[in-house]
């Protein structure tokens, strides 16, 4: 095979920060928005995403091409993404492998034996980690990737997005709980909350000020019956500051939904 450069996104920085919260070096990917360099006295939104090593790409394309400065193609602002991932080397394939095995760890609350064990299933590697890091990784946001994002960077800090899907939309759920005043918008596709994680939040607060869209694909009715339930719940507290969006969708497999869920999303929330 012939060796030629790899591929690059163009305006895009990527560095390894470590954790001190975590134990864990995160590669950190930033994507720069059109007219940075033009405007220097200019903030901008911020767009937080997870598992950065498999979907990166796709959204700073995804957000780019919404917004390419003509009024047919304007459905986003201009903003800086940053990408949550993992330096892991070696063979494509050992890669992938590695990345599941990372995200099934940070993005758990709580240890989840089955998961571990349908991940080195999966996924097999010599050493898997065990799950249940999601305190420590949401402390990482918080207090080392957040502020260095907010002093290198021209980001607007009342103006933070955060991006999930499936264990990484859960971990979105549970940092709305945990640090509701973190990110000011969500996207989350195929994840759910813990009920007891919102049941305390409810107990304790009348207020949750952010906007969320869900978007959940439906295998079956328990899937379908599910979702409706967690949506009516957070409809029935009536927060203030609130605003819920959702789509559901049929025929259509759980990592087939990451595209429009996304894209969907990210125009509801900044709608």
């Amino acid at each position: 095979m012939a060796q030629f450069p790899l591929a690059s996104i163009p305006a895009t920085e990527v560095r390894e920060l470590q954790s001190a919260f975590a134990n864990q070096a995160y590669q950190i990917s930033v994507a720069l928005p059109f007219g940075y360099e033009e405007h220097p006295h200019k903030t901008y939104p911020v767009i937080y995403l997870s598992d950065a090593n498999l979907y990166f790409g796709m959204v700073v394309d995804m957000v780019r091409a919404m917004n390419i400065r003509v009024s047919i193609c304007d459905e986003l602002p201009d903003a800086i993404i940053v990408g949550i991932g993992y330096p892991v080397t070696g063979s494509l394939k050992e890669r992938l492998h590695q990345v599941m095995h990372l995200r099934l760890r940070d993005f758990m609350p709580e240890r989840n034996e089955g998961g571990e064990q349908f991940i080195q299933e999966s996924f097999p590697i010599p050493n898997p980690v065990v799950s249940g890091n999601a305190g420590p990784f949401l402390q990482f946001i918080q207090q080392e990737l957040v502020p260095l994002i907010e002093s290198e960077y021209r980001a607007d800090p009342a103006n933070r997005t955060f991006i999930g899907h499936s264990w990484g939309g859960g971990f979105a759920f549970y940092a709305l709980f945990q640090q509701p005043l973190l990110f000011q918008r969500y996207v989350i596709a195929s994840g759910g909350f813990e009920a007891a994680d919102e049941q305390k939040y409810a107990e304790q607060h009348n207020s949750l000020p952010v906007r969320l869209h869900l978007f959940n694909e439906i295998a079956n009715e328990e899937d379908a019956a599910q979702t409706k339930s967690m949506m009516a719940t957070l409809e029935s507290r009536q927060y203030a500051g609130f605003r819920l969006t959702h789509q559901l969708m049929a025929d259509i497999k759980h990592c087939a939904v990451v595209p429009p869920a996304f894209q969907a999303g990210l125009v509801a929330v900044f709608s």
